[in-house]
């Protein structure tokens, strides 16, 4: 059956209400022809809007709906939650001491080679000192003898009684005053001369110190317990001033590993506690001790640099290989603004 709408009119008031005209087409197909005012139109579309409304609900009340008409409530963060931050660096010798020599010369000996394990102020290597050594012989005969000394005071000890016996006899009433002011000068001026022969018998032991650091200076020791990484210089060798380094030496009891973290990492470290390291090329665990802490934050990275140290008693662990610190924090909940009242 075909509805065909033949007339809508639009002018609410005037318009007659006709429905239900039948009329017979040639081809004998009923045709109802069907005539509605506005208001009667649109309320039944809205009539149709509802039920269709209707059953694609009761049919579809379990579906998900579509992902992009999904609109979810921004999460506010009012409980701390926690997460993982992960920061790499390189573990390297708590300490490396290049070493060098004070004087230039030629190399004498060397007693020491790569790898080498050495102690504290154990002797590495030397300089030849051969007049250096003459002129410590020398100066150190000098400053042993003591024969002028004692020749002034036996001088100056006869002044003395001399003029203790002139002043006798002149409190007696048989000296002569001139003769006793002479003898009180003469005593006088002896012990000045004995007195100016120890002072020189002093600058003689200081001139064979002198002799002795420089000799000291062609020496090179170590001044840690470490291992030697590095040998430049082999004897007959001459060493400059210009070029003093001779020997590498590294301390690896203890190692240090430098990291760089945000600002907002930094603020929760503090120095002396002690976090887990990962040294991720040959998977190892160990525990690092936070040595120090920035206190400046680098303007153009943004990072706070965090120095860690790690007990290597037994070189268990490799210097120079890649080390992670992951470590937990809370996340930090946004500050409330609260506007301020007017008045």
């Amino acid at each position: 059956m075909t509805i065909g709408w033949n007339r809508c009119n639009r002018r609410w008031p005037d318009a007659p209400e006709e429905i239900g005209n039948t009329a017979q087409t040639k081809e004998g197909t009923p045709n109802v022809t069907m005539n509605i005012t506005a208001p009667h139109l649109f309320s039944g579309l809205l009539v149709v809007c509802c039920c269709a409304c209707h059953f694609l609900g009761a049919d579809h009340c379990h579906a998900t709906p579509p992902r992009h008409t999904q609109i979810d409530a921004p999460k506010q963060i009012d409980t701390p939650a926690e997460h993982l931050d992960s920061f790499s660096g390189f573990t390297e010798p708590f300490r490396e001491i290049k070493l060098c020599v004070a004087e230039s010369g030629s190399v004498d000996t060397v007693l020491i080679h790569r790898g080498m394990t050495v102690d504290a102020r154990q002797l590495l290597m030397t300089l030849d000192c051969d007049v250096l050594q003459a002129n410590r012989n020398v100066a150190a005969a000098k400053a042993e003898s003591t024969s002028r000394i004692d020749a002034l005071t036996i001088e100056s000890d006869l002044k003395q009684q001399r003029y203790e016996k002139l002043q006798q006899l002149l409190d007696d009433g048989a000296g002569s005053v001139e003769e006793v002011r002479r003898a009180k000068a003469d005593a006088s001026v002896a012990m000045l001369e004995v007195e100016a022969a120890r002072q020189e018998m002093r600058l003689r032991k200081l001139e064979l110190r002198e002799i002795e650091a420089r000799i000291e200076q062609r020496r090179v020791y170590s001044p840690i317990s470490g291992v030697i990484t590095d040998v430049t210089k082999q004897p007959g060798e001459y060493v400059s001033q210009q070029e003093p380094h001779v020997a590498t030496v590294v301390q690896l009891d203890r190692l240090r590993v430098t990291l760089f973290v945000p600002t907002s990492v930094a603020g929760w470290l503090d120095s002396m506690t002690e976090v887990d390291l990962w040294l991720t090329e040959s998977d190892q665990r160990c525990v690092g001790r936070i040595d120090y802490v920035g206190v400046v934050t680098e303007a153009d990275s943004g990072r706070v640099r965090v120095d860690l140290l790690i007990d290597n008693p037994n070189r268990h662990y490799r210097s120079g290989v890649r080390c992670q610190l992951r470590t937990t924090r809370e996340r930090i909940r946004p500050a409330t603004l609260t506007p301020t009242p007017r008045d």
